[in-house]
Parts: C-alpha cells; structure tokens; sequence
C-alpha cells in the first residue's frame, strides 16, 4: 500500500474510533439519565418535573413508571 492511501486509511480509522466512542457516551448519558428518572419515580416526584430535569420524552418517562409499580 502506497503512503497516501496508508494515512486515509488511518484516518478512516480513527474518525471510526471517534464516532464510537461518541456513540457510546451517548449511550451512557442516557442510561444514567434513566437510572436517575427511576430514583425520581420511585419517590413520587412528578412526571412533567422528571422529562424536564432528565431530559427524557413525558412518554419515556411514562414508560419507566410502569417499572416502579
């Protein structure tokens, strides 16, 4: 393989490596945002207080409250 093709290669590589470990943050962030919508439910605080704090859909967070019951 030729030097230019090696360093798009590499590149390729590593704006791969980037955007997964975006995604993965991503990810993180709204398990965590979750988990802290569940502490919120499981101690009675209000639905619209929870999607607005956490960031989650009013739906979502309809959806975790079906877990708590």
């Amino acid at each position: 393989m030729n030097e230019p093709n090696k360093l798009l290669e590499d590149e390729k590589i590593i704006e791969i490596a980037i955007y997964y470990e975006e995604k993965g943050k991503e990810i993180g962030e709204e398990i965590g945002y979750r988990k802290v919508a569940l502490n919120m439910l499981k101690k009675n605080i209000d639905l619209n207080f929870i999607a607005e704090v956490t960031n989650l859909e009013i739906h979502d967070v309809k959806k975790l409250q079906k877990h708590c019951i």
